[in-house]
C-alpha cells in the first residue's frame, strides 16, 4: 500500500512521531517549532531538507541545540521502522495526516495556533470535519439533561451542522449515539484504545458518517494528559460548544472551560439551570447564556448566540487580577 504523504510530514512524524519504540525520546511540539523557525530562518526552509543533514551541519549551520541535534540525528535511523509502522496502519484502515497536508483540519491549527497537534491519526472522511458543534457534560446523566441533549443534537442535525464528540461515557456518549441514529455527521476524538474504538464504529465510519481522530498511536492506553488535550482539540474543532452541566473545580468539562475563558479556543454556550453550581459560575464569569426554551424555540444556534452572548470592552488588567494562564503568557 503507498503512503500519501508529503516530505514535510515524514519529518515530523520521524522526529516527532510516537509510532516507533526507540531508546531516544521524540521531540517534544516546543522543540519542534524551535526547529522549524529556525529553518524558515535560513536558507533551507523545508522540514523535508533535514533528511540531508548531518549532527554539524544542525548544530553549526541552523544553530539547533547540540541535545535537541542529537536526538534527531538518532531518530533518523528508525526510519525504515517509521515506513513500516505506516504501512501497518494502513492495513487496519488507519491514516495520518499533518500539519503540512492539504487535509489537516485548518480549524484546528487556526483556532489553537502552536498547540495543535502536530499529526493526526484518523478512520474514515477527514472531510467530514467542518462546520462543528460540540455538546459536552457529566458522566452520569439526569433525565433533563436527556432531554435538553436530545433537542440540541435535533437542532445541529436540522442545521445539516457535524457533531463533534469524545465519545466519553455520558452526555457526550448520548449526543453522539443520537444525532447518528438521526443520520447526522460526526467526528469522534478520542484519546485512547482507537484500534479498539475504530470496531465500535465501524458501520457509520463504513456508511461515511463518521470520522475516529485522535492525536496519540492507536493502541495507545488511557492517560490523564492526553485525556486533557483531547478536551482542547474537541474546542479547537468546534464553532461552538455547549455545555450541559458541570460543577466547580471538577472534571475535564471544567479545566477547559476555564482554559478556554483565556485562550478563546471557542464560543461556549452554558445551559442556565441553577441546579448546577459550575453552571451558575461559568454564567458570572461571561460564557454566553442558553436556555431549554431557547433550543425549543425556532431559533437557530447562530441566532442564540447573537441573542445572548454580551459583548464587553477590554479593560486593563493589573498583575494582581490576572488569571494563572494571563501570568504565565507575561
Amino acid at each position: 500500500m503507498r503512503i500519501q504523504l508529503n516530505l514535510d510530514s515524514m519529518a515530523v512524524l520521524l522526529f516527532c512521531g510516537d509510532l516507533v519504540v526507540d531508546n531516544t525520546a521524540p521531540l517534544t511540539q516546543d522543540e519542534w517549532y524551535d526547529v522549524e523557525k529556525k529553518l524558515k530562518s535560513s536558507s533551507k526552509k523545508s522540514p523535508s531538507k533535514l533528511f540531508g543533514m548531518n549532527k554539524d551541519t544542525l548544530i553549526q549551520i541552523l544553530g539547533i541545540d547540540e541535545y535537541i541535534a542529537y536526538k534527531m540525528i538518532s531518530r533518523l535511523s528508525t526510519l525504515n521502522d517509521l515506513m513500516f509502522a505506516l504501512a501497518n496502519l494502513e492495513n487496519e484502515g488507519i491514516y495520518i495526516t499533518t500539519k503540512y497536508e492539504g487535509n489537516y483540519p485548518s480549524c484546528l491549527a487556526t483556532s489553537l495556533k502552536k498547540r495543535a497537534p502536530l499529526f493526526l491519526y484518523y478512520v474514515g472522511d477527514l472531510s467530514l470535519a467542518h462546520n462543528m458543534v460540540s455538546i459536552v457534560g457529566p458522566q452520569n446523566v439526569e433525565k433533563r439533561l436527556h432531554s435538553f441533549s436530545k433537542n440540541l443534537v435535533t437542532k445541529i442535525y436540522d442545521e445539516e451542522r457535524t457533531l463533534v464528540s469524545s465519545g466519553l461515557k455520558g452526555i457526550d456518549a448520548y449526543a453522539l449515539k443520537v444525532h447518528l441514529q438521526l443520520g447526522g455527521k460526526a467526528v469522534c476524538f478520542v484519546s485512547d484504545h482507537m484500534f479498539d474504538k475504530k470496531k465500535t464504529y465501524a458501520k457509520p465510519i463504513r456508511e461515511g458518517k463518521l470520522v475516529l481522530m485522535s492525536a496519540v498511536d492507536p493502541f495507545a492506553y488511557f492517560n490523564v494528559t492526553n485525556a486533557l488535550d483531547r478536551n482542547i482539540y474537541v474546542c479547537g474543532l468546534s464553532e461552538l460548544q455547549f455545555i450541559t452541566a458541570s460543577h466547580i473545580n471538577s472534571g475535564g468539562v471544567w479545566f477547559t472551560t476555564i482554559q478556554n475563558f483565556h485562550y478563546h479556543w471557542t464560543k461556549q454556550l452554558v445551559l442556565d439551570d441553577d441546579r448546577y453550581n459550575g453552571n451558575i459560575r461559568l454564567l458570572e464569569m461571561g460564557a454566553i447564556k442558553v436556555t431549554y426554551e431557547d433550543i425549543l424555540s425556532l431559533l437557530t444556534l447562530d441566532q442564540i448566540v447573537e441573542k445572548n452572548e454580551v459583548v464587553e470592552e477590554e479593560e486593563e488588567i493589573l498583575i494582581d487580577q490576572m488569571s494563572i494562564y494571563e501570568f504565565l503568557d507575561e
